[in-house]
């Protein structure tokens, strides 16, 4: 993918969660306060971020980056996915989605490296804060259920935040097409 199509992408995923966030239902709020213990969150995350490192760090590394021990290098990561199942369920959707979103970081940044339109700095800025993010929830998960208790503590509190994150994603849509 190139810059174009990350930018629509993550547009897209702000302009998602922003109206998610943005709309309050009591239901929804309700889903979304489970989700940090969520075992059936935990699998798909963890399913989807070992495949991920598989067939994308994994499947292509060279032999001078150990790439003669890709299938040990594999099992290793399988034996951690499920470890991590087994014995750390507490939080776990919260730590597994803070990988796949660092994976994701990693690919639009990829794509935005060396590129010349200085209207890519927006989505280079919204994915430093999402790396942020990550590594602040993925080292203190349970800090994520206290900024959920809190988002939907007050109805207006959760409104404004998911116009604020739509605001970025429809910002960042126009700003795309400007590449």
């Amino acid at each position: 993918m190139n810059l174009f199509e990350y930018s629509l992408l993550t547009a897209a995923f702000l302009l998602a969660v922003g109206t998610v966030l943005a709309i309050d239902r009591s239901s929804l709020n309700s889903l979304l306060r489970k989700f940090p213990r969520s075992q059936k969150l935990s699998i798909l995350f963890l399913a989807v971020g070992l495949a991920w490192f598989a067939f994308r760090h994994v499947k292509n590394l060279s032999d001078a980056d150990f790439g003669e021990y890709r299938m040990l290098i594999g099992l290793i990561a399988l034996f951690i996915c499920v470890s991590s199942y087994v014995f750390v369920k507490d939080f776990l959707a919260v730590r597994a989605l803070c990988i796949l979103c660092l994976f994701y970081s990693r690919e639009s940044l990829d794509a935005a490296f060396l590129q010349e339109p200085n209207a890519r700095l927006f989505l280079v800025s919204i994915i430093y804060l999402l790396v942020v993010a990550s590594l602040y929830f993925g080292a203190w998960p349970y800090r994520m259920r206290d900024f959920l208790n809190w988002l939907f503590g007050k109805p207006s509190r959760s409104s404004r935040f998911g116009m604020a994150i739509a605001g970025c994603g429809l910002i960042l849509f126009c700003i795309s097409f400007s590449y």
